[in-house]
């Protein structure tokens, strides 16, 4: 069915999926898209070109944890703020998709309600 890119934001001890990044060429495209992601993606929500931290870890042949740092002055601060954030890239292959079916609108009751 397909390759992707799987990208896991973890903030706060909770995950979300941020993106999933289709691949056409299969696995080893999927690798290496998967490895650029885990060196390249910014921080989420950055809006400036500013380089940030950034480790990278294989934790498997599938999977990178990118850890990212960014450091900024606030109004009045005395020193700078550091934040950071981390990602998990993984490559996972698409095996199955059922199509959502929307919920049917509720039933009028007894007296047109």
């Amino acid at each position: 069915m397909g390759w992707y890119v799987l990208v896991e934001r973890v903030k706060y001890g909770e995950w979300s999926l941020v993106d999933k990044i289709p691949v056409e060429s299969g696995e080893e495209e999927a690798l290496a898209r998967a490895e650029e992601t885990a060196r390249t993606r910014p921080p989420w929500g950055s809006t400036t070109s500013d380089p940030c931290g950034r480790l990278v870890f294989r934790t498997s042949p599938t999977s990178w944890l990118v850890e990212l740092t960014e450091s900024s002055w606030s109004k009045g601060d005395k020193s700078p703020t550091t934040y950071t954030e981390h990602l998990n890239i993984r490559v996972a292959e698409l095996v199955h998709v059922q199509e959502l079916v929307p919920a049917e609108p509720p039933k009028k009751g007894r007296f047109g309600r």
